[in-house]
């Protein structure tokens, strides 16, 4: 068995401990690279939600994973959710962290009105993981501009607010649906869930931010696991 993850707005640093646990239970975890998270010079972000869709469908279709089951974290959750409600024979689940892509009229923080240092803590409950400390080191000298150029690409997708319309489109949504939500979000607050109750009743992650599967890898993982193992009964 196979999955895909859609990684969050922090980018992709590598699996998260909780997909790890997939991974040790025998279930292989495919892992793209959202365009422009990879911090290559050049890039140019999307100019509106149809092409930056066309830009992310042709780096999953790229992989031949598909079709599978889809767990979408932050910016990747709003990917996965258009995609199984655009292309529904392509997910057979989908597994929501903390889904963007819908705005509730409340306090959220918005991470790209602070600094650029300030800019991860804000996305976590407990301290940042090493793993996006040194996300981008493997690059050198370039680090520092690939790390500026995938902020760009998070910005584009979510200033000034986080929202693409996916409320007037989610009940298109017709897989078996899993959704987790970190009651300490602030990214996404938890009342933000409501609107996705649609798709799936909110699981609430006690001590957990807007990078759930990083906060409390162990309760995120097993929820997980036990609802890909659902699908196989």
């Amino acid at each position: 068995m196979h999955v895909i993850y859609l990684h969050t707005l922090a980018g992709n640093p590598g699996l998260s401990p909780a997909l790890e646990q997939l991974v040790a239970a025998g279930i292989e975890v495919v892992a793209p690279t959202l365009p422009g998270f990879d911090g290559i010079s050049g890039w140019v972000p999307p100019h509106d939600h149809l092409a930056w869709l066309t830009e992310v469908w042709d780096r999953l279709d790229s992989t031949g994973a598909l079709p599978c089951p889809v767990v979408g974290a932050s910016v990747g959750g709003m990917f996965a959710a258009e995609l199984a409600i655009f292309r529904p024979e392509a997910v057979t689940a989908l597994a929501l962290f903390a889904p963007l892509g819908i705005w509730a009229d409340i306090d959220a923080a918005d991470p790209y009105a602070i600094p650029g240092s300030q800019r991860l803590p804000m996305l976590f409950a407990s301290n940042v993981p090493i793993a996006f400390e040194e996300q981008y080191t493997a690059q050198g000298e370039e680090g520092n501009v690939a790390r500026y150029l995938a902020q760009m690409a998070g910005a584009s997708l979510v200033w000034p607010i986080p929202d693409r319309n996916l409320d007037t489109r989610i009940h298109r949504i017709s897989q078996r649906a899993l959704l987790l939500w970190g009651e300490q979000d602030r990214i996404a607050p938890l009342e933000t869930s409501k609107r996705w109750s649609e798709v799936a009743t909110p699981n609430v992650v006690q001590g957990a931010g807007h990078l759930l599967e990083w906060d409390q890898p162990e309760q995120v993982g097993a929820a997980l696991l036990e609802f890909l193992k659902e699908g196989g009964r």
